[in-house]
């Protein structure tokens, strides 16, 4: 494998210099370097198992790595969608955009792209270069790819900002993998010395298993939104709070939209011993106006494929006990 070659590709991007961007990208924009980390996360995690990579598929994972990253060295304020980057890496050796088959891509509909429906639209995916994906496939390789790019894109202070979180990423995952390991185990209060891991990695790994094992469905409502620029409607919830039990188990959790999770953390909302939503005579006592949420009571959770991984009685039975429900 011609490790070499690619280094030099990736220390060569064309990136479109500007006065948006600041010292931190080289006063060039960061999309591209940014992208390829994620892709290196995802191929790391056996998320990206060939060198094609679907976009009319789930891309929630690599936007979600995308925009820890892009948050590390880019001004609040500014977004910006994978897409964007997606489909001007075809103007790379090692990054072919292939089109739908009654399609064809041409320089004027990549320099439109800025959104994933428009994206879609066009792409079925990107082929990578099949020895590059070799080389991104050992640790050696993405390690020698992701120095590449940290040090010709980004100024020593974002480098050690992208290292650490790329640490982060590494843990949060090796974490998720530890509390799915352990997911068949008896109930136990701490099934993980979590003080081994950091917090925001620890937060991570949860959030990333829970979401994914529900299928980025609402357990309560049942709501399921994954926007067009690969944002999920969820969120990690924890049924008894981690403050208090320490506890990552999966079945101490629920994936929850928002409004479900606020209610549910203050005692708006519970589950029975039957699965079904509980609703607290609290939450309609003026001048409260509780919408669709009172409807959501006596009705079945919607929980993982799995039933060993729904949320665990004796968790729900103390969240009950705690707000008198």
């Amino acid at each position: 494998m011609n490790i070499a070659l690619f280094i030099k590709f990736f220390t060569s991007l064309n990136r479109a210099p500007g006065p948006t961007w600041t010292e931190a990208t080289k006063r060039k924009a960061p999309h591209k370097p940014i992208l390829l980390l994620a892709v290196l996360d995802l191929v790391h995690r056996g998320v990206i198992t060939s060198p094609f990579i679907d976009v009319t598929g789930d891309l929630v994972e690599l936007n979600e790595l995308f925009n820890l990253y892009w948050r590390r060295v880019v001004p609040l304020g500014q977004t910006s969608s994978i897409a964007f980057p997606f489909s001007r890496l075809d103007r790379e050796s090692f990054w072919e955009l292939v089109p739908l088959p009654d399609k064809t891509i041409t320089p004027a509909i990549i320099n439109n792209t800025s959104s994933v429906s428009y994206l879609r639209k066009y792409a079925l995916g990107v082929r990578l270069d099949e020895e590059l994906f070799g080389v991104m496939q050992t640790g050696e390789g993405r390690e020698a790819l992701r120095e590449a790019l940290l040090l010709s894109c980004f100024s020593p202070e974002a480098q050690a900002q992208l290292r650490e979180q790329s640490v982060i990423n590494r843990e949060a995952y090796d974490y998720s993998r530890i509390l799915e390991e352990k997911s068949h185990l008896p109930l136990v209060k701490e099934i993980i010395e979590a003080d081994n891991y950091r917090p925001i990695a620890r937060d991570q790994g949860f959030r990333r298993l829970v979401v994914t094992t529900y299928d980025h469905r609402c357990a309560l409502c049942g709501v399921r939104i994954i926007t067009p620029e690969q944002y999920t409607a969820v969120e990690a919830a924890h049924i008894v709070p981690w403050s208090k039990s320490n506890n990552d188990d999966i079945r101490n959790g629920m994936a929850l939209c928002r409004l479900c999770h606020w209610a549910f953390d203050n005692g708006m909302m519970g589950v029975s011993d039957g699965y079904e939503v509980i609703t607290s005579r609290h939450i309609s006592a003026q001048p409260n106006a509780p919408g669709f949420l009172l409807t959501l009571s006596g009705r079945g959770i919607i929980g993982p494929k799995d039933n060993n991984l729904w949320p665990a009685q004796e968790y729900l039975a103390e969240h009950r006990r705690d707000w008198r429900l």
